[in-house]
This record gives structure tokens, sequence and C-alpha cells, in this order.
């Protein structure tokens, strides 16, 4: 057993963390105008497509109203970064405190799926499933939806700080399953709507710990010659 798993890390480095972070316009006619994709995966070839699919169901399709979904399009290793979310920037609630609602939907989603919001850009996303330092204390406020198959409301309240001109709210699929989204809502709370206290789940120790293993590993590696220096 120790063998293989060396093994594995081996492969791991060789193949190596060629994580695609993907912030991409939705300009396409399958997202709705103003939401960004916001894609963290990782494969054996730098540049390959996202294990993500993220689109738009028409209301025809979805009963009666539209209906976003996220979706894993390939198993997905559970010791690897792998996130799929789309957001929307918020501007002018500096000191205020929101509430981002949805109805939600989930199945097969095995470690974390559910509405979030950050203040910033939401890079903070990519940077937890990176593993990134200190990134623990980071965490930016999530509500998970129970992967039963079965329509939920869902929602997540965050005091907006005063030095933050701008949130990012969004919906997000950690690892494999599928998440639909439907009859978005987002608006100014009172104080007495108590403010979410879970996070977005993302096992940042084991990215974090297996991004290391492959650093490591590439640094034993011998000089290589550049790939098609003549661009042939």
């Amino acid at each position: 057993m120790k063998q293989d798993f060396a093994m594995d890390y081996r492969a791991l480095a060789l193949i190596p963390i060629a994580a695609l972070v993907l912030s991409v316009s939705a300009a396409s006619p399958r997202l709705p105008e103003g939401w960004l994709v916001n894609s963290v995966s990782s494969g054996e070839t730098p540049g390959a497509d996202s294990a993500f699919d993220i689109s738009l169901l028409p209301a025809s399709d979805a009963g009666a109203t539209p209906t976003l979904t996220i979706r894993s399009t390939r198993p997905l290793r559970m010791d690897m970064p792998q996130l799929g979310a789309l957001t929307q920037h918020a501007y002018g609630y500096a000191s205020q405190r929101v509430r981002f609602s949805a109805e939600m939907r989930a199945l097969g989603a095995k470690a974390w799926a559910g509405l979030y919001m950050t203040p910033g850009n939401g890079n903070v996303l990519g940077r937890a499933a990176m593993g990134a330092p200190g990134i623990e204390d980071r965490l930016p406020p999530g509500a998970p939806v129970t992967a039963d198959d079965q329509w939920q409301a869902v929602s997540v309240v965050m005091d907006a700080p005063a030095d933050a001109p701008m949130l990012s709210v969004g919906m997000a699929l950690v690892g494999e399953g599928q998440l639909w989204v439907r009859r978005l809502h987002f608006e100014v709370v009172g104080p007495e709507v108590p403010v979410t206290r879970s996070t977005i789940a993302i096992d940042w120790a084991q990215a974090r710990q297996t991004l290391a293993v492959s650093q490591r590993t590439l640094a034993k590696l011998p000089p290589q010659a550049l790939a098609n220096a003549r661009l042939d």
C-alpha cells in the first residue's frame, strides 16, 4: 500500500497540478448577462476543458422559471482542488447587512454545494481551493443545500465591511455532483436577521498538502530542455 501511495503522488507531480483558475465573462448565450464563471479544476493537461459545465436552463425546461445549473463533467479526485461557481458583483452595500437567497436543489454533491457571499471579487474561492496560506481564516460565509434532489430555500447573510465597496455573491459546487439554482434574491435586511456563521466547505488543508508534495517532487526533477523551441 505504501508503494502505491508514493507512486500516486509521483504521477501527480509529473502530470502536474494544471490548475485552471478561470474568471470568464458571461457573454455566452448559455449564461445570463451579468454573471461570471469562477472555476478551479485540475487536469492532466494545462488548458484542458474545465471539469464543470455551468449553464442556464430556459424557463420552458425548468417548469416556470429560468434555472442555473453547475454540473461536474468527469470523475474528480478528492485530493485535488475542484470547484465550479457562478458569481455576480454587488456595489453600494458597505456597512449594511445583506441577504442573498435562492431556491436550490443538489444531487450527488459529495463535498459541498450552496450559496456564498464575500467582500471583494470572489477570487478567495480559487485561493481556498488551492490551499493558499492563511485561507482558513478568510473563508467566505456559505449556506449549504442538502444533496437529496429536493428544492430547498437557502440564504446567506453577511455584514458588508465598511471598507468593502464591492461584494461577490454566488453559488458553488465543490467536487462532484450537480447543483440547480432558481428564484434568486438579494436585499438589505435589519439587525434582527442573524448573520451566517458557517463557511463554504473547501478542503484547503488537503489541497495545501497535495500541492506541497507535488512541488517537492517537481523540485527533484533534472533539468529539461525547452519543448518545441523552434515553434514548429
